[in-house]
């Protein structure tokens, strides 16, 4: 039976690929995700869907009375050229776009047909106005859509300002935004940057704008999901709704201008496409109707989601946190503050939400902050609970440092991140005549213990900073944020000279989960490694997960971090004074082009010569591999350690590490470790099984699962006994669980540690894993069976003379390439399960591949060499 393919997410709209818009359900990618991280949502649209229904019946009684409702706006502009870092002009005329467009003062209103024109919206008295342009430059080609952007660069107060991020999504989407209800930390909306501003204004022509979405009406769209519209047509066929009575029904979007007198569903009225929520160019979109115009008024009401626009923002651009006054300069090091005796020379900021506070024995309240502090008694912390939730901010300035006549510097601190809704903790820095910087992020749950991050200040040298911390509280009140043992050292050594931020013996791990540890940026390379987790951006390069648990950090390759650039990540000091033996472990993971680059790691004893003692060079494949490197030849004394990754001449050189260790050897085992096994199913549950082997024994197994809903998830607890073992997943059709037919994937944990993960495989994967002695290793080996996956798939990518395309369980299916501006280049039948299409007449470029066979539509981009 084929299966519907549920593709992209909720309002993932607007791509200048109209094919890519065909889909079933627009909630589906992004709304689930939200639906995973925030169990509140699917509560909360529910809730507000009841109450707009409500208040719509009798929409003049609750519209906000007197005068306009003012949208402060703060516009992140994230660049990685010239053209995408848009001007201030561009940015100004997509708000006046807005401005025109929501108070009915549109040069093109009067163009709407006479069958449409009694129920225009007229004036919506929603308007806007910009608090600030903030500017980030980053290397990231494109963004996507997993809100990567915003993690990047949080929201500032988005119960009370509009945050709109410009930057490249990539894949041809235009834009997306959030609907009423989701987690503060994602609200907003995001837009790539040629499709954010009005070109029709006067020197509108030399903005960094593509047609035909060149007039600011991807916006204009995009804010309207924001105030709780869907699109025209209901993301269905003809008999969905859009949940607003005065739009006619539609059975699909409409693209570029259409004929007046366009119907999409037989016996129904003629397609509303001028609306703003369909998808026709720019120059062909210009109204709301009276009931979208309800809807969004509804959003303002008490429990609408978009009540606190009624307030003015207490955020200031003007004064972020308070000027650069020192409460107290720092010269004298090393400095260390416990907030034992009180806060010392750290007080409160201005600008932000609520205070931090001092306090010892453990917060208020359940399942979030400690129950003590790091070193001595007290500590200081962001008390999350009500009112201080969702996204306030709280900031606790610290004194000046002079770093005028220092060399190098490390500002290390404790922290603590533990709740299910936890916000984001960020280091700042300033100076004089500057303004505040983050030098240092943490975002999410990070589980009930201490960590220790050290921050680089090398950029600072030679200078006077102030530095602070800012805490921004999540979705819900399980979001305390936690501080103690503060420290600014400029030259505590090791042994030899060395500077050493911290002094690790025998027993160290680190798997980066809690943030980058002890291990810190170096100034004077080119470019910073980044902690990551999950795949890497590019394709065809770098690893799709962590080896053990969800974090690695890693080499971003992409431009403009390659020609032969190096990035350089320092270590701890290690004491190996007293030892007979040492080796350090850890995981590598290099994929890519045959000149992707080099990884070395290095080693010192004296803080300035450094001598390489292992490296690699080139594609390892696409694997995790293990290095044990002996460091015999500094027993007796103490050494600090670097990795220096040197890119080679193409952006497929990410270079990953993860799991590191120091030890001598040898293992403990002898008791039991419960593992919990989760798989969420794709559409067809009845192909999968999984076993664990010891050896040829079946300890566990599980499947298939007929019986169990499409996509739905499963779980099992497993006891095992301290040992190692194999995980083995079958699907009987060979195609895997991900993602042609639905987005299926699989987790074995234990004490919180992936053992084994996936979901992309042929006819079976096979994970090795070890478990006891409080240690956790995990995919010493993969093994998956089957030369390719047995579904849908599209290789290889990029592509010279020829495409395959294999369309699985599909039949009769047709296919369409187009390039990026929508322009057929090549269509046809599929009338194999294996076909082969010359592309060898293609220009090299990126190209949209369209496969459907009339239930089922797959989108894909290819590149073309």
């Amino acid at each position: 039976m084929i299966k519907h393919l549920l593709l992209f997410g909720m309002v993932l709209c607007c791509s200048f690929i109209s094919y890519s818009q065909e889909r079933v359900c627009a909630t589906d990618e992004v709304h689930e995700r939200l639906l995973q991280q925030n169990p509140e949502y699917a509560r909360r649209q529910a809730e507000i869907e009841q109450l707009t229904q409500r208040l719509e019946e009798n929409s003049e009684n609750f519209r906000v009375s007197g005068s306009n409702i003012i949208i402060p706006c703060i516009i992140h502009v994230v660049y990685g050229n010239s053209q995408e870092n848009i001007s201030d002009a561009q940015i100004q005329s997509q708000i006046d776009r807005l401005n025109k467009d929501y108070s009915a003062t549109n040069s093109d209103y009067d163009n709407t047909p006479s069958e449409f024109q009694s129920v225009r919206s007229g004036d919506t008295q929603i308007r806007f106005e910009i608090v600030e342009i903030k500017r980030y430059a980053n290397s990231r080609d494109t963004w996507g859509t997993n809100d990567a952007v915003k993690a990047a660069y949080p929201p500032i107060e988005p119960d009370r300002i509009l945050n709109m991020w410009v930057a490249d999504i990539g894949g041809g989407i235009l834009g997306y935004a959030q609907f009423p209800g989701g987690d503060p930390a994602t609200d907003g909306v995001v837009m790539s940057p040629q499709y954010f501003g009005d070109a029709s204004v006067s020197g509108g022509s030399n903005f960094y704008l593509s047609a035909p979405f060149d007039q600011g009406r991807t916006a204009t769209h995009e804010v309207g999901h924001w105030l709780n519209l869907r699109h025209i047509w209901g993301d269905g066929n003809c008999s969905a709704d859009d949940f607003v009575n005065d739009t006619p029904v539609a059975g699909n979007p409409n693209y570029g201008c259409p004929s007046l007198g366009t119907n999409s569903c037989s016996g129904g009225g003629n397609d509303m496409f001028m609306n703003y929520m369909d998808y026709v160019d720019d120059a062909c979109m210009f109204m709301f109707s009276a009931g979208q115009d309800a809807r969004m008024q509804a959003t303002f009401s008490n429990g609408g989601g978009r009540e606190g626009f009624l307030l003015d923002p207490v955020y200031d651009p003007g004064n972020p946190g308070g000027g650069f006054t020192c409460s107290g300069t720092v010269s004298n090091f090393p400095y260390s503050e416990s907030f034992e005796s009180g806060t010392g020379n750290w007080a409160q900021g201005s600008g932000d939400n609520i205070d931090w506070t001092r306090d010892a024995s453990g917060t208020p309240s359940s399942n979030t902050g400690p129950s003590s502090a790091s070193d001595g008694s007290y500590y200081m912390y962001v008390e999350a609970s009500d009112p201080n939730y969702p996204s306030k901010s709280a900031f606790l300035d610290g004194p000046c440092f002079d770093l005028s006549a220092e060399s190098s510097a490390t500002f290390s601190f404790d922290y603590h991140m533990y709740g299910s809704a936890m916000g984001t903790l960020e280091v700042q820095a300033l100076v004089d005549g500057g303004s505040w910087t983050t030098i240092w992020s943490l975002s999410g749950d990070q589980g009930n213990s201490w960590f220790t991050a050290n921050v680089d200040m090398g950029s600072y040298i030679g200078e006077v900073v102030k530095l602070r911390f800012a805490g921004t509280t999540g979705s819900s009140y399980t979001s305390d944020i936690t501080v103690d043992n503060v420290s600014l050292s400029t030259g505590s050594t090791g042994g030899g000279g060395i500077s050493c931020s911290t002094t690790e013996t025998i027993g160290y791990s680190e798997g980066f989960e809690g943030g980058f540890g002890a291990w810190s940026q170096v100034s004077g390379d080119d470019f910073d490694w980044t902690r990551r987790s999950g795949g890497t951006p590019s394709s065809n390069t770098g690893p799709s997960g962590a080896f053990a648990g969800n974090n690695y950090v890693y080499m971003e390759s992409s431009s403009p971090n390659y020609s032969f650039k190096s990035a350089e990540l320092a270590g701890p000091c290690y004491d190996l004074t007293s030892e007979s033996a040492a080796v350090l472990s850890f995981r590598y993971h290099m994929y890519g082009a045959s000149t992707m680059g080099d990884l070395e790691l290095q080693a010192t004893t004296d803080g300035s010569n450094w001598s390489t003692i292992w490296s690699k060079s080139g594609n390892q494949g696409n694997s995790w591999n293990e290095a044990n490197v002996d460091l015999a030849a500094y027993l007796g004394g103490t050494v600090k350690l670097k990795f220096v990754g040197t890119t080679g001449d193409t952006w497929q050189g990410d270079m990953a590490i993860d799991a590191l260790s120091l030890g001598t050897g040898g293992s403990t085992g002898g008791g039991t470790t419960s593992a919990t096994l989760s798989i969420t199913l794709d559409n067809y549950p009845e192909e999968t099984s999984w076993e664990i082997l010891s050896g040829s024994t079946v300890i566990a197994s599980g499947g298939t699962y007929d019986s169990q809903p499409d996509g739905s998830t499963v779980t099992q607890n497993i006891v095992l006994d301290d040992g190692c073992y194999n995980f083995v997943i079958y699907d009987a059709y060979g195609d895997g669980i991900c993602c042609s037919y639905g987005s299926g994937s699989y987790s074995l944990t234990a004490d919180g540690v992936t053992l084994a993960s996936g979901g992309s495989f042929a006819s079976s994967e096979t994970t090795n894993f070890c478990v006891g002695g409080g240690a956790r290793t995990s995919q010493v080996a993969v093994t998956r069976e089957g030369e390719r996956p047995q579904g849908y798939s599209v290789y290889p990518n990029p592509a010279k003379d020829y495409l395959k395309i294999h369309i699985g369980k599909m039949e009769s299916a047709k296919f369409r390439i187009m390039n990026t501006t929508g322009q057929v280049w090549k269509e046809g039948s599929l009338s194999n399960t294996f076909n082969e299409i010359n592309v060898s007449d293609l220009d090299a470029g990126l190209y949209i591949i369209r496969v459907t066979d009339g239930e089922n539509v797959l989108v894909n981009r290819i590149l073309i060499q």
